[in-house]
């Protein structure tokens, strides 16, 4: 039986989970199943074992015999499918495994992220007070405030930004917010119809405005106030009142931001006067390059296009009804993108694109009609291949909860630039001259970050088992180390050059050996087929095996257990009582037919 890690390796390799849980099941299904089950629905899906106990991360095989397997199974299918236990059930047969562990089994349930649309998933009847998600420490219950955030990111089809704030009109609208929009609205489309409208109708066209087709009240949406309200009546108490937008630039030398854009009341602070205050800031970041293409002046990279997705993507994403707020930080090495509320697509479906699913469908339209924002995707995916295009680190995203807040980071660093490579050889010494590109592309990545290789996905074209074969190379090399098992392992580079030298050593002392064992085993191969061409002269008659080890000066042991049998494998000997091997008599001799 393998060890436990690497037997945990292989069964996790296929799970999509970076989550593990281990569950003592030998006194009976454990009750915290459920708060495990309904934590990894809505989060980012997880494994729970049976089988195996940890304690201080360490692991032990506590396998369980077949007649409890059955019993635990059956148990699971009943409450997983009864609404006292568990409002929903994720799993199918393929997602419930057995495995076996000697004459005994390891039971595993692959529990999937739940789809946008069918979370909460909670335990019992009550969803305020059943629900649960994963943090760092473990599954924890959710409070009211977050159970029905679920529940309206649940109900796609009335986004967030739709609902009615009755008793706010077209006098809440900043009239100058509103020109500057039909203005670059122009640009970006000119022919389009809407522009003939007035104010009133172009936000019923825009879904900043609406009517109530049932009571027939009419206002202004949370979207119409956000993008184009005064801030009085923003923050006014029937309004958004926690609303706020900011955004900061550092630099080198102080901790301090050294520029700050934020809602303080001096300007309206709605979002498209935040928008086109703080875009042109980060589009400096990326130098402009000008070229003509026919007649038409092109003076923006890819990378510009990027920062646009992000910044829209930050805006139009974010659960305006928290406690927290829009901040945008810019450090030399960095922009970091903050909003508040999670994700409602998972990481590698927001960078592979082609799936938008939006908490604030309207602001999306306003800022599509600016030529900001893709209604086809997520984003992701332009500001991945802009962010390529200009070879800087890959883009990353990170989720903490409570608050619940998503940061998508832009690195500003070059995957191999100088400073990097300098970097790399003052820690690593004249030894990365030998590495090849990718596992160079490896390292600089994990100077500033641990690497899955998940993330290094986006960087390298390379298929997944490819790049654990790079990882684990780099580990055997001295270069990273791994912690974590399966795809939540993760890799971080070695503390000093010592670890290479150490590892140089003893891959060398291991090629030694291997070319000292080679050279036995060259030698004696040489020396059994100089025996076995003895014995086909020396058989052309029936011989027991005791004469042919006389007769070629070897032990009768080596004669019967070595030469014999592999002589009989190839058909150059026979034996005289093919039917009875061992019988006391036998003998052979050269095969009467053979032209060996």
């Amino acid at each position: 039986m393998k060890e436990l890690k690497e037997y945990l390796d292989d069964l996790l390799s296929s799970q999509e989970s970076v989550e593990v849980e281990f569950k003592y099941a030998h006194g009976g299904f454990p009750g915290s199943f459920w708060e495990t089950y309904s934590a990894f629905a809505n989060t980012n899906g997880g494994l729970i074992v049976f089988g195996v106990k940890e304690k201080h991360n360490i692991y032990n095989i506590d396998p369980i015999d077949n007649v409890l397997t059955d019993s635990l199974i059956k148990t699971f299918w009943k409450q997983v499918r009864s609404k006292d236990c568990i409002n929903l059930c994720l799993l199918s047969n393929d997602d419930v495994k057995v495995e076996k562990y000697g004459d005994d089994n390891i039971i595993l349930f692959n529990i999937p992220r739940a789809p946008i649309t069918d979370r909460p998933v909670y335990v019992g009847k009550d969803p305020l007070t059943g629900t649960f998600r994963r943090g760092h420490e473990g599954d924890y219950r959710c409070t009211p405030s977050e159970v029905r955030q679920m529940f309206a990111d649940a109900n796609i089809e009335v986004p967030a930004d739709s609902r009615l704030l009755e008793n706010f009109g077209m006098d809440d609208i900043d009239l100058e917010t509103m020109s500057q929009y039909r203005r670059r609205m122009a640009v970006a489309n000119p022919d389009h119809v809407w522009l003939g409208l007035d104010n009133r109708q172009l936000l019923l066209k825009l879904g900043g405005y609406r009517v109530d087709r049932r009571t027939r009240k009419e206002g202004l949406t949370v979207a119409g106030l956000l993008m184009f309200g005064k801030w009085s009546s923003i923050r006014d108490v029937d309004g958004m009142p926690n609303y706020g937008v900011d955004y900061r630039e550092y630099t080198d030398t102080s901790e301090r931001w050294s520029h700050r854009i934020f809602s303080d009341g001096s300007w309206e602070g709605n979002l498209f006067q935040f928008f086109y205050r703080v875009f042109p800031r980060l589009q400096n970041v990326i130098d402009a390059p000008f070229r003509l293409e026919g007649s038409t002046r092109i003076d923006q990279k890819p990378a510009h296009k990027s920062i646009r997705e992000a910044l829209v993507n930050t805006i139009i994403h974010a659960a305006y009804g928290s406690n927290t707020r829009i901040v945008i930080k810019r450090f030399p090495n960095e922009i970091v993108f903050s909003n508040p509320g999670t994700m409602l697509v998972s990481q590698r479906q927001f960078f592979a694109g082609g799936q938008s699913v939006c908490r604030n469908q309207s602001l999306q339209v306003m800022f599509s009609l600016l030529g900001a924002g893709d209604q086809a995707g997520s984003g992701g995916d332009v500001i991945l291949h802009g962010w390529q295009d200009e070879n800087f680190r890959t883009p990353y995203i990170v989720e903490t909860d409570r608050p619940d807040k998503v940061e998508l980071i832009l690195p500003l660093e070059s995957i191999l630039s100088d400073k990097i490579k300098a970097e790399l050889k003052m820690r690593f010494g004249t030894t990365i001259h030998k590495l090849d590109h990718n596992a160079l592309i490896i390292l600089s990545l994990a100077l500033n970050e641990d690497l899955t290789n998940e993330k290094l996905q986006y960087v390298i074209d390379a298929h997944r088992t490819d790049i654990t074969r790079m990882l684990q190379g780099l580990c055997r090399d001295g270069y990273l180390i791994s912690e974590g098992i399966g795809r939540g392992t993760h890799y971080k580079l070695t503390s000093c050059i010592s670890d290479i030298e150490d590892k140089a050593k003893d891959k060398a002392k291991d090629k030694a050996k291997d070319k000292a064992k080679d050279k036995a085993k060259d030698k004696a191969r040489r020396n059994k087929d100089v025996v076995i061409e003895e014995l086909k002269r020396y058989c052309t008659i029936w011989r027991k095996s005791a004469d042919m080890a006389r007769h070629v000066g070897k032990t009768p042991i080596y004669i019967s257990r070595s030469i014999i049998p592999e002589m009989l494998d190839r058909g150059i000997l026979i034996r005289e009582f093919p039917d009875v091997p061992t019988h006391p008599a036998q003998r052979y001799r050269m095969q009467p037919k053979s032209n060996k």
